[in-house]
């Protein structure tokens, strides 16, 4: 029961706390797209019918049979992130810088017969980065219609000092946000009555900092039968690694009767998980022009570990006496089970007089499938019911075109992910807090008999609503996250 009612509360603060066991938790690492080759980027890795890319054996395992001799390649990306917040007629602009390795692997072929219908036997270790984060953001402006402490009093309300959570409403009461009423002689009544020492009217300011990946390890084979059916399998060892430290200050109080003069709310969450997935797809060339292709993807069946921390301070100050008040909770952890939804992807790929490839796949993903499992049942079981009626399948499209001009190459891209939220089930417009997201790609490669190079420019945009605090007190803030990349691949063939 301790840890539902500390779960449910914590969906009050913040969209990254809300992460932990949560559907918001489900929804954010379930939402993943391919972070891989220059290549692939450049054409929105719209992929599924090509073949012969380390990204695109992650999309569809058959792709690997289209390789017909020994290939290394790893991936660079060099990116800039920048998030603009709109809150209470205030904007506010941050930017931050990434590095990472975003694909790596190793192709050859195990067994070659061309004599043999089945022509070649392929196998591959490789390795795609599926999720970036990294930024940071803040939010600022006066409010003079409700506070933090509005929610923290009204949570309090019929609940003994013992059963006031520690992560919220009780850290308030401790640093003399919140107190108790006492009886005619003077003595303090535990009795489930709370008022708020300040009243409401104050600048409010929100900081958050995020930081982490999603990536997969991947053990694939394949075959090619006469050169125009490949089939492929694979098997993915999924890795979630994920940080996330917000800060929230409210001061400046109109209320001059009051003692409090500010406070402060730091919360620190750390997520990691392991899982494991499968995979298998298709190729079938029609003719020399036309490749259709067809891939599934299991659940991604990861362990979850979730740690969290909690510190609240407040400054008071009475006749010109000042004083403060800290409190840290104890430090959470908590292991918890995650399948994220299954993916069917449907592909097609048109070669032009071997100068121009024009791609596309369609991504069909079923985010009403996804599932939370933990000790506590009622809750977990309260959170998938949830996803159930929240939820839906959507779909991911996703363009590409390449022009050979040997030795260069020239390419573009074009994807846009679908909403999984089902509008029907909320209250308003604003309570959809995700939108269509879409990207926008363009590159180039350059190509000899034994080595290439490509690069690739990413540009994506997306946009949300988040609340500061309970939405039934506050208005959203409107957050606007634009991510720009540019990526370079080096490859080997032998």
């Amino acid at each position: 029961m301790k840890i539902k009612k500390l779960l449910i509360i914590m969906l009050f603060f913040s969209y990254e706390i809300a992460l932990a066991q949560s559907h918001e938790e489900a929804l954010f690492f379930s939402t993943q797209n391919y972070i891989g080759t220059a290549r692939s980027s450049a054409m929105g890795n719209a992929f599924g019918a090509l073949g012969a890319d380390m990204t695109s054996i992650h999309i569809n395992p058959a792709g690997l049979g289209l390789f017909r001799t020994f290939n290394m390649s790893f991936t660079l990306g060099l990116g800039m992130n920048e998030i603009s917040t709109y809150y209470m007629g205030n904007k506010y602009v941050d930017k931050s810088g990434n590095f990472n390795l975003n694909s790596l692997g190793i192709s050859s072929v195990g067994k070659k017969d061309i004599e043999n219908d089945w022509r070649r036997i392929n196998y591959s270790f490789s390795y795609n980065r599926t999720k970036r984060i990294k930024n940071s953001y803040q939010i600022m402006g006066f409010n003079n219609s409700s506070s933090m402490i509005d929610v923290f009093n009204d949570l309090a309300q019929g609940q003994l000092i013992s059963e006031l959570n520690q992560f919220y409403e009780g850290a308030a009461f401790w640093v003399d946000l919140i107190d108790q009423n006492t009886d005619d002689e003077g003595d303090w009544l535990d009795n489930g009555q709370f008022f708020q020492q300040v009243a409401s009217g104050q600048k409010q300011r929100f900081l958050s900092s995020n930081f982490g990946s999603m990536g997969e390890f991947q053990v694939s084979f394949a075959s090619s039968y006469k050169d125009n059916l490949y089939l492929g399998g694979s098997i993915s060892v999924p890795h979630i690694d994920y940080s996330s430290e917000t800060f929230y200050i409210e001061n400046n109080y109109t209320d001059t009767s009051s003692s409090v003069q500010s406070f402060s709310m730091l919360n620190s969450l750390y997520t990691s998980g392991l899982g494991v997935n499968f995979k298998i797809g298709g190729i079938y060339r029609v003719n020399d022009n036309l490749r259709i292709g067809l891939s599934w993807h299991s659940p991604s069946f990861f362990n979850m570990q979730d740690e969290w921390e909690m510190r609240m301070n407040a400054d008071h100050s009475i006749n010109d006496s000042t004083y403060s008040y800290s409190y840290t909770s104890d430090y959470g952890i908590y292991n918890y089970k995650l399948a994220t939804p299954m993916k069917l992807i449907s592909s097609a790929a048109f070669i032009l007089n071997k100068k121009i490839i024009f791609s596309g796949d369609l991504e069909w993903i079923d985010y009403s499938s996804m599932n939370l499992k933990g000790s506590d049942v009622d809750y977990f079981n309260s959170q998938n019911n949830f996803i159930n009626q929240r939820y839906r399948s959507t779909y991911n499209s996703k363009l590409g075109i390449e022009i050979n001009l040997l030795p260069i190459l020239l390419r573009a891209g074009y994807s846009r992910f679908g909403n999984p939220i089902v509008n029907d089930v909320l209250d308003n417009e604003d309570d959809n807090n995700f939108n269509d997201s879409q990207l926008w790609s363009f590159g180039f490669g350059v190509r000899n008999n034994y080595s290439y190079i490509d690069f690739a420019y990413v540009y994506s945009e997306n946009q949300e609503n988040k609340w500061l605090y309970n939405r039934n007190y506050v208005s959203p803030a409107k957050i606007v996250n634009s991510d720009h990349n540019i990526v370079v691949t080096l490859g080997w063939k032998f």
